[in-house]
């Protein structure tokens, strides 16, 4: 179903979790296309010369202010759009369960429910003609990117057990040396919580039942929060083949 090398892991920059989204089952024969999409950490690139391998248009940071201030990537002297589309989870936190067996579970719903239209503005970002190949990092490519990816496989039809292995993947590549070499302010997450630092697919199924329960799912989701059908159509064209 999924593999974690050679293609989907690719070692660009000081990355730790860049990886490519392609040769996915997304219904009806069509699979994604390896290429086009990419999830990540956030990392620095001295320089383009491994970043060119991806031929780049578009760049999203879903990072706050003090996160990029704290790990600035130079991804803009490289790529022709870097969008900046914060998403702040940690807000939404404190109103979570404490004593929930899935706690990021729970973040990942709340997110869905109450970043409605960021979440909708960066999919249309994504299905922007020429947007792509596009990249879309957070700090450690795990929690905001992973529900961003989860909604775009999701809504152009990759069934909602790959988008959970393919979150899963996480696990793989954000070690303890990750945690340890990335600074606090990044927003990577603080390595002595635990209850932060997985990624479960179970995490991810939750939010996409979830998104099934309240919405139809995330096609659906996306179109009540703004996304036109045919924003949502170019993109499965553009991702697939």
């Amino acid at each position: 179903m999924t593999t974690s090398a050679p293609l989907r892991r690719r070692a660009v920059g000081a990355t730790y979790n860049l990886r490519d989204i392609g040769d996915y089952p997304a219904g009806s024969g069509a699979r994604t296309r390896w290429g086009r999409l990419f999830r990540s950490d956030a990392a620095r690139f001295a320089d383009g010369a491994d970043l060119a391998a991806l031929s780049l248009r578009t760049v999203i940071d879903l990072r706050d202010d003090a996160e990029v201030a704290a790990l600035p990537t130079g991804l803009d002297t490289f790529v022709p759009a870097v969008l900046r589309r914060p998403l702040d989870p940690r807000s939404l936190l404190s109103a979570l369960n404490g004593d929930s067996v899935d706690v990021l579970g729970e973040l990942y719903v709340a997110l869905v429910r109450e970043r409605g239209p960021q979440l909708a503005r960066i999919v249309a970002d994504l299905a922007r003609p020429g947007a792509l190949p596009a990249l879309v990092h957070c700090a450690a490519g795990k929690d905001r990117t992973g529900v961003v990816i989860a909604l775009v496989l999701s809504a152009i039809g990759v069934p909602d057990d790959v988008v959970a292995t393919d979150y899963a993947l996480t696990t793989e590549y954000l070690t303890p040396e990750f945690f340890a070499a990335v600074p606090t302010e990044s927003g990577a997450g603080d390595p002595a919580d635990e209850s932060l630092r997985g990624a479960r697919a179970e995490s991810m199924a939750g939010l996409l039942r979830a998104l099934a329960a309240d919405h139809g799912g995330a096609r659906a989701y996306l179109v009540g929060h703004g996304v036109p059908d045919e924003a949502i159509d170019h993109l499965r064209t553009a991702l697939t083949h």
